[in-house]
């Protein structure tokens, strides 16, 4: 129970790091003037509100590779949904297909859990105490 509490405390700490570090880079553009319009909202954001899932995760983390690909990714899928070619949400799984055929390697965290007796354990610890309990 301790190691899952130390795991998502992880992930938190790891998403607010993220999310600060595209906070700082977004403050750094707007100081610039690079967004044309007050109006016109960052490419990324408004598509977070169209995935599902960790889809948000799956941006994130493209965006650390190759930020270029991952906004004009963005803007392609934002003008598919604005046209009604594209349907919402987008899946999670469906992003990390996309940036993989376009030749980036996204990898998201994940971890696999087994519920057996009214307990939840990572099926690593799970596979552990079957195999001393044999």
């Amino acid at each position: 129970m301790e190691d899952e509490d130390i795991a998502l405390r992880l992930i938190r700490m790891k998403k607010l790091r993220e999310r600060m570090a595209l906070a700082a880079k977004a403050k750094d553009e707007a100081g610039k003037g690079e967004l044309s319009s007050p109006q016109e909202q960052d490419p990324l954001q408004e598509l977070k509100r169209h995935v599902s899932e960790r889809g948000d995760e799956v941006i994130d983390t493209a965006f650390m590779e190759n930020p270029e690909l991952t906004r004009r990714v963005a803007d392609a899928l934002l003008k598919a949904l604005k046209s009604g070619r594209l349907e919402t949400p987008i899946d999670a799984g469906d992003l990390l297909i996309l940036f993989r055929r376009l030749g980036l390697r996204v990898q998201v965290e994940s971890k696999l859990m087994v519920h057996r007796k009214g307990e939840t354990k990572d099926l690593r610890k799970a596979l552990e105490e079957g195999w001393r309990q044999t």
